[in-house]
């Protein structure tokens, strides 16, 4: 069992990363939607 403690903590570091990594670009995105719509409003 201990053989696999190593493997399984560095997938859980890199799936946790990927995550965090989403999250800041669908929050970018989700920004970049805002201030499109706020330019559409003014045109």
């Amino acid at each position: 069992m201990k053989e696999y403690i190593v493997p399984i903590t560095i997938l859980f570091v890199i799936l946790v990363s990927i995550q965090y990594s989403i999250n800041k670009v669908i929050v970018l995105l989700k920004e970049i939607k805002e201030i499109l719509l706020k330019k559409n409003l003014k045109d």
